[in-house]
């Protein structure tokens, strides 16, 4: 397992933050995954997966509901414009239908805490923002 994601767990750890990692400590493994879940006033529960490497985090929703028969046109619309507001976080209209999110983050191991919950955090808080808007063109 990576230095970032030992540091990153430590702190979330640290502050309270229940997350769940999929891969064990003594993987070497390319890629670390460490999830974490919370619901906003808005966003349902929603997962967060950080895939981590020595180099920094790719953090992602990989779903965030599907898109309803008939309103491809407006998702995808909806999230050209939101890609636009929201700079560091990218929506996309999937192929099959799901619209997801994710953002990446650098990260070394003496900051990897305070990065990681950082951009954890401008995640889910953008995510609460925007799903009402979300919701009228998912089924």
């Amino acid at each position: 397992m990576y230095q970032n994601s030992i540091q990153l767990m430590q702190s979330m750890r640290e502050a309270g933050i229940d997350y769940r990692s999929d891969t064990p400590l003594d993987d070497e493994n390319l890629i670390d995954t460490i999830r974490v879940g919370w619901a906003g006033a808005n966003l349902p529960a929603t997962v967060i997966l950080f895939r981590v490497n020595d180099r920094g985090a790719h953090l992602e929703v990989e779903d965030l509901g599907h898109v309803a028969p008939g309103l491809r046109s407006q998702a995808l619309e909806l999230v050209n414009t939101l890609n636009g507001s929201y700079r560091w976080i990218t929506f996309v209209v999937e192929e099959d239908g799901r619209i997801t999110c994710s953002s990446d983050v650098f990260m070394v191991p003496e900051v990897a805490g305070l990065f990681g919950i950082a951009a954890m955090g401008r995640m889910f808080d953008t995510l609460d923002e925007v799903y009402p808007r979300l919701l009228c063109a998912l089924a």
